[in-house]
């Protein structure tokens, strides 16, 4: 019985000492992290470094390495020339925010002075491999390697932007013969970055879906490339649009254009580009006794458009015996249209050229004449007036006044059925020309016409539709002949 006793116990002290609970070392031994991707730059970057803008700032960004249990990484970028290793890399800067962001944000002064105090030349070349490496004291992780080439400071440009034109939906409409006018551009001046050095421009052409490395084409500024403008002539514009077949001057000329500034061999564009449309238009105005305002080129005969020949001007109206030509700027003698010395059609290009001779009417009285500046032809015919109707009153009446009473327009008692007016329309309009009071009498457009700025006016036709702007506007009420001479 007592060695019954002895073995309950010892059965019993076994078991307590079984169900007893363990007291386990639950503190963290070691650190694990893990791996990220570099965002940017992209493998085989090309940097070439601006010594005109050595404040600019170059970014490297990558995914954050997730972090082990206590310690959040710290991280650093390195480089080494490539035909080294990058176990010894010749740069390293922490990340932003003492080596714990995600990103390094160095100006490039910065990077050109850590590869100048490595011997790196300036003006140089050099191929690097380089990585971003992670490390929280007790793991580093590597980044992928990746390859960069990097131009230390040389040459160098500033940043720059261009005045204008500005981009517009507008359309800009030049003459292309003329070579005493011309389309100006203009831009903010850059500096070179070393001291000395000028800086020269290219102003380069392209159409919207072009690329400025292969311009359709290009000029050299004003002052052999020194100037921060560029003045070049209707006609050298033209001259360069036809050339790289852009020839159909009835059609608009939509481009883009930017400015490419060089010191020594460092090239850089201007910050941003601008839309330009170019309509290429001759306007035409007889001069001579033989017109209602004689030899004042300040005070010409405006003439007539043909909508279906752009080439082709006309006139129908009265005119004196005597003598007559054409010029295409108001106020200047410099470009001319006149006889060819057997009635058909010589062109003075230019101020220095000689002055083209004159056509003759014999016997004042109403004409039709027609001047075709493509075809170098032209044409005089006595035009009858019998039946005419000599209206007391025409006017245009539209949007722009409510479509109540017109806004009368003017004639001369040398030419009745000719109508002007200078009309500001402050919006986009549209527009008719009517006698003073009801609709029987009304000229409109033809259907095809519409938006035309010259055409021939259909009794009852179509609304006219007008841009805002400001606008010199003839209508021959003989002809029906209308035209919108911008202001």
């Amino acid at each position: 019985m007592k060695y019954k006793i002895l073995y309950t116990l010892l059965a019993f002290g076994i078991i307590a000492s079984g169900c007893k609970k363990s007291a386990f070392d639950e503190t963290s031994k070691g650190e694990a992290l893990g791996t990220f991707t570099v965002t940017a730059p992209s493998n085989n970057a090309i940097l070439v470094l601006n010594s005109a803008t050595p404040d600019k700032t170059i970014v490297l960004e990558w995914t954050a390495a997730k972090p082990g249990v206590n310690t959040a990484p710290m991280y650093k970028w390195v480089a080494a020339l490539k035909t080294g290793s990058i176990e010894q890399p010749i740069v390293e800067f922490p990340s932003d925010n003492g080596g714990n962001a995600t990103k390094l944000t160095l100006t490039q002064k910065q990077l050109d002075d850590a590869l100048k105090a490595k011997g790196i030349a300036d003006g140089t070349k050099t191929e690097l491999i380089w990585r971003v490496i992670a490390d929280n004291g007790s793991i580093k992780v590597n980044g992928d390697t990746f390859n960069i080439s990097i131009t230390r400071f040389g040459d160098g440009v500033s940043n720059f932007i261009l005045y204008g034109p500005v981009s517009s939906a507008d359309v800009m409409t030049i003459n292309p013969i003329l070579t005493a006018q011309s389309l100006n551009f203009k831009w903010q001046k850059s500096f070179a970055g070393k001291a000395g050095a000028n800086v020269t421009y290219k102003v380069k052409f392209i159409k919207p879906d072009g690329s400025f490395t292969t311009p359709l084409f290009e000029f050299t500024s004003n002052n052999s490339g020194l100037d921060s403008n560029l003045s070049v002539s209707y006609k050298d514009f033209d001259a360069a649009l036809t050339a790289v077949g852009l020839a159909d001057q009835s059609a608009i000329a939509t481009l883009k254009w930017s400015v490419e500034a060089t010191s020594g061999t460092f090239t850089k564009f201007s910050d941003y580009t601008n839309d330009v449309s170019i309509l290429r238009d001759v306007n035409l105005y007889m001069v001579g006794d033989a017109s209602e305002f004689g030899w004042d080129n300040g005070n010409p005969t405006y003439m007539y458009r043909d909508e279906t020949d752009r080439g082709s001007y006309i006139y129908t109206g009265y005119l004196n015996a005597g003598d007559f030509k054409f010029i295409t700027v108001v106020g200047s003698w410099d470009t001319q249209y006149g006889n060819n010395g057997s009635n058909g059609v010589s062109l003075k290009a230019k101020g220095s050229d000689p002055d083209p001779g004159t056509y003759k009417v014999t016997t004042a009285g109403f004409y039709t004449l027609k001047i075709n500046i493509n075809a170098m032809t032209f044409s005089i015919t006595p035009y009858s007036t019998t039946g005419a109707t000599i209206y007391p009153s025409i006017g245009i009446i539209g949007n722009f006044n409510g479509w109540g009473d017109i806004t009368a327009m003017s004639k001369t008692t040398f030419n009745p059925h000719i109508w002007m007016i200078t009309q500001i329309f402050a919006a986009d309009t549209e527009l008719k020309f009517r006698i003073a009071s009801g609709w029987d009498v009304n000229w409109g457009s033809a259907p095809t016409n519409k938006e035309g700025k010259y055409g021939k006016g259909v009794r009852d036709g179509s609304n006219l539709s007008v841009k805002a702007g400001t606008y010199k506007i003839l209508f021959n009420d003989l002809t029906g002949d209308y035209i919108f001479y911008t202001k």
